[in-house]
């Protein structure tokens, strides 16, 4: 019997689950679990992966002072020409044209001659990364309008959901960025080419593994309708109530993640175009759009003030 696209989402689900919670788990193990066999299991993952559903899992150097990156964001003249100019970088990690408050967002490995308005910069804290729950986009209103509803500010506890450490050096050597670069867009990778190509061990590849949750944040993303289906909006508060913005915006359905610069609270996110935009600010919050969420957010002053901007186009580097 052929497995309906209902059917193969729920198991990209269920392995999203699974590496979520163990990211380089065995394909074996993923089979017994899913209660399918081999063949069908590697079918599933090459689907999830190729079709985006399933981004990663990834991961991203935490805030140690010789492993920390910055953040500019950048309003620029020519923004076209910039973003070209910022490709032939080697110190660019990642760079994007945007749409909004700012016209690039840049990552560097350190501090660079930028050309343009500032508009925010500064090293970046650790990321924190959701889990995309398994609801409806108008189950996660729903329930942040709850959240929203409910809220008290008197009541608020930090819980410092984002950490720095701007002041702290880590262990971190030559053969621990030959590793990093290797593993950073897919934690699933063979060793073999890596050890053949830098003569690394396999003794020092797991150390480097074992200490991942000290050195990396590690990130397994799950996009419901895949990852194409969302347009990427870049979102940055300023509040002082950071931990429930990230545990609001959690209830969104598709990954999303958070980082800091300076004091301001940034948010990245894909989020399905009919539920972002409307036109019309004074809708009623009881409507399943997330744009009049934010304008009650800015109303109760939970949030102070908000800037917001959408990625035209960007690059990674493994760098």
């Amino acid at each position: 019997m052929k497995t309906t696209l209902k059917q193969k989402k729920k198991q990209y689900r269920t392995i999203y689950e699974l590496l979520f919670a163990v990211p380089r788990m065995y394909k074996k193990d993923i089979c017994a679990l899913l209660k399918l066999n081999d063949r069908t299991v590697a079918k599933r993952l090459k689907e999830a992966f190729e079709q985006r559903y399933i981004v990663g899992p990834d991961i991203r150097k935490r805030s140690h002072s010789n492993t920390q990156e910055h953040i500019y964001f950048l309003k620029c003249e020519n923004p076209e020409l910039a973003y070209l100019k910022y490709r032939e970088d080697e110190n660019v990690i990642y760079h994007a044209q945007m749409s909004g408050f700012c016209d690039l967002w840049i990552i560097a490995k350190e501090k660079i001659d930028v050309e343009g308005n500032i508009i925010l910069e500064g090293p970046r804290s650790d990321y924190y990364t959701s889990y995309a729950p398994d609801h409806s986009w108008e189950t996660a209103v729903k329930i942040m309008q709850e959240k929203m509803e409910k809220f008290n500010p008197s009541n608020y506890k930090p819980k410092n959901i984002i950490q720095t450490h701007f002041n702290e050096t880590i262990e971190w050597d030559e053969e621990d960025e030959f590793l990093y670069r290797y593993f950073k867009y897919n934690l699933r990778k063979t060793f073999a080419p890596v050890m053949r190509k830098h003569g690394i061990s396999g003794s020092r590849l797991y150390k480097f593994l074992e200490r991942l949750p000290e050195t990396c944040t590690i990130a397994t993303s799950y996009y419901p309708d895949s990852l194409p289906a969302y347009e990427s909006y870049l979102y940055v508060f300023e509040t002082d109530y950071e931990d429930f913005i990230i545990d609001l915006f959690s209830e969104l359905p598709t990954t999303t993640s958070f980082f800091k610069v300076s004091d301001r609270l940034v948010m990245s996110a894909y989020i399905a175009k009919t539920y972002v935009d409307t036109t019309d600010l004074t809708t009623d919050i009881s409507t399943h759009y997330i744009s009049p969420l934010i304008v009650e957010l800015l109303r109760k002053k939970i949030v102070k003030k908000k800037d917001h901007a959408i990625a035209m186009y960007f690059k990674g580097k493994s760098l």
